[in-house]
């Protein structure tokens, strides 16, 4: 039986400060493991013990599929690979010790407790001098005493008189005057306080969570939005947002309404700062192009100073991934590429379905060594001031994923591009580009677009194999019974076209697909939407097909571009032939069907009049091509072997 780390809980609670711990101890579980309330993602908490003395401890939401197991219960013993660890202060009682893991081994389960562990108590105050052991090497000591900072007046242009300090408790009474007009610190130039005295102890951004308050990092600044402002009926205000990162990783912060002019002209992209005594908080993934489950959020506590030292703290942070693997994450999700751009498109504008406001867009085609090419889209001002000629490399930051059509990126005003950026990856990309990705085809996700078949998006080789579905499975699996679309190929043999209502009249506008409506007395058609008539609409297919294979049958829902692959024509042209010639329209249906294609389907649950139900739909579709089809199922057969 393995032996608990005697006396290492002591040690935690005998340290100053704060800690981040990565040498691996012993404990056990010794509570029923219960969810905290009110947090998200979930975590949980229980009693841990290493023999001697006891400890609360945090169990993340990483950790979960072992507790909703049991993996994890009580009387389980631990090995802790890296954690945490805060003090909570408590009224005529003793500092709470709070122990958040961050990873973890489970190693037994067995049926008592270990030892004899009591709890922490004044007496064990006693060693408040004790010193941490080497192991605990990288704990957060407080900041040796400093001399009470002393701000520097002298005068400055108009411009700069409105610019403050922004401190903690040391410059409370300074906080006083910010809003007055008087000359304030200068500083730099009118930025940030530079620190003064020792070096504080620093806190990694990547082991911020909100059961510490008691932390200093020093990160650099990699971005920096605009001031914006909100109005709505319940509130207004202003708030900007900037990127910090260190050598663990990066952090989002923002500062809201009466913050925004203290903190606002303090941060410099590209400057590197002590911050402290922020709020860490779960993030709004809607308004955060940084893969972090926490953010910052500035109050008027929060002391913001200038690091001279600027060494060692990275210059920016990606996590690309290639354009072929976009399938696998879910729409709205947050990713870095590093692609040449391919296409650009002429600026269009469309309209937002939710307030009828207008929004300047400019499409890209951009490509990468996985041999895909996805449609990426710049809004408002990036979109307009775009003027990046094509075959250059461009780095794009915190890009969202889209699942109209199959897979698409959108930049969102908290991503960022950077244009021939100067690290490895993209001098790489830059020789593969020039040596082969010029003369290249590219898959797409889309059924159309340069370089893309019909097919696009299905992936290939074992991607390919992992997604393919048949009828049977689609049914078992309950597949887009969840809260998000899910995709899947398919092989089947359409062997039904519901022809009725095979289309509908859209508006002929640019970017306007809206239904239009006949305007019997004038003969014109109405667009609601762009507000103008029309002597003739423009069909577009919607109708829905029957496809089966060995195991069973389902209907799929086609659009446009599909439509006119299955039919082999346009809507115009088919509604056209309908009404001068249903004979000749009955035989397009007929030459349409019993025949077999690739389907990459979008599943997704709808409710409409309180019924729920599975609709899917075909994104996009290519005929099989048989020699190919051969050569995949050789592979399979000899992948059993």
């Amino acid at each position: 039986m393995v032996e608990l780390s005697a006396g290492e809980i002591l040690r935690f609670h005998q340290a100053s400060g704060n800690m981040t711990v990565t040498t691996p101890y012993f404990v056990q579980v010794i509570s029923p493991v219960q969810l905290l309330r009110n947090q998200t993602p979930e975590a949980y908490r229980c009693m841990v013990s290493d023999g001697e003395k006891m400890s609360l401890a945090v169990i993340p939401s990483k950790l979960k599929p072992l507790v909703a197991n049991e993996t994890i219960t009580r009387f389980t013993i631990l090995k802790v690979n890296k954690c945490s660890v805060s003090k909570k202060a408590r009224e005529n009682e003793p500092p709470m010790l709070f122990i958040v893991i961050h990873e973890a081994e489970v190693l037994e389960t067995v049926t008592e407790r270990l030892g004899n562990p009591t709890k922490l108590t004044d007496q064990d105050d006693a060693g408040a001098g004790f010193e941490a052991p080497q192991p605990f090497a990288s704990a957060v000591e407080p900041p040796a005493p400093q001399p009470a900072y002393q701000p520097q007046y002298q005068q400055q242009p108009p411009f700069m008189q409105q610019q403050s300090h922004f401190g903690g408790a040391q410059s409370s009474s300074f906080m006083s005057r910010v809003d007055d007009i008087s000359p304030k610190y200068s500083g730099m130039g009118g930025s940030a306080p530079v620190h003064a005295g020792a070096p504080p102890s620093v806190h990694p951004i990547a082991d911020l969570n909100p059961y510490h308050n008691k932390w200093t990092i020093r990160a650099r600044v990699t971005q920096k939005t605009s001031i914006k402002s909100w109005n709505k009926p319940t509130s207004q205000g202003r708030l900007f947002s900037v990127t910090l990162l260190d050598d663990s990783g990066e952090i989002r912060g923002t500062a809201f309404t009466q913050q925004v002019d203290k903190l606002f002209p303090l941060f410099e992209p590209g400057k590197v700062y002590y911050i402290s005594n922020a709020q860490v908080r779960m993030a709004k993934q809607q308004f955060s192009n940084v893969n972090n489950q926490y953010e910052l959020t500035f109050d008027d506590n929060t002391v913001v100073e200038l690091c001279l030292e600027q060494a060692n703290v990275p210059q920016e942070h990606y996590d690309f991934v290639p354009l072929s693997s976009l399938e696998k994450f879910q729409k709205n999700h947050v990713v870095d590429v590093l692609c040449v751009l391919k296409e650009v498109a002429e600026l269009s504008q469309i309209t937002l379905r939710t307030d009828d406001r207008k929004m300047t867009k400019r499409d890209l085609v951009v490509v990468d060594k996985s041999g895909f090419q996805v449609r990426a889209s710049l809004w408002g001002a990036e979109a307009e001031t775009f003027n990046v000629p094509v075959e250059h490399v461009i780095a794009f930051k915190g890009m969202r994923v889209g699942d109209f059509g199959g897979r698409t990126l959108s930049l969102p005003s908290v991503g960022s591009m950077t244009v021939n950026p100067d690290i490895p990856e993209a001098h790489a990309l830059r020789g593969w580009y020039d040596a082969e990705g010029r003369h290249m085809s590219f898959q797409s996700y889309r059924g159309a677009g340069a370089g893309g078949s019909a097919g696009g998006g299905m992936g290939t080789g074992e991607n390919f194999d992992a997604q393919l579905k048949t009828m049977a499975q689609v049914s078992a699996e309950n597949i887009g019974s969840g809260d998000t679309a899910e995709f899947f190929n398919l092989k089947g043999t359409i062997a039904f076209i519901r022809s009725n209502n095979l289309a509908y009249p859209s508006c002929p506008g640019e970017n306007c697909n809206k239904k239009v409506t006949e305007d019997l007395s004038s003969g014109q058609w109405r667009c609601e939407k762009c507000e103008r008539s029309w002597p003739a609409p423009d069909y577009r297919y919607i109708f829905s097909i029957n496809v089966s294979d060995d195991t069973g049958q389902t209907w799929l829902q086609c659009f446009n571009e599909v439509g006119e692959l299955v039919l082999g024509t346009t809507a115009n042209e088919m509604i056209e032939l309908q009404r001068v010639n249903e004979a000749a329209f009955g035989q397009k249906i007929a030459d349409a069907t019993f025949k077999e294609y690739w389907f990459r389907c979008k599943a997704k649950s709808e409710t409409y009049n309180e019924a729920t139900r599975v609709k899917i739909s075909a994104s996009s579709i290519h005929p099989i091509d048989y020699v190919a089809e051969t050569a995949r199922l050789s592979r399979l057969i000899d992948s059993y072997n």
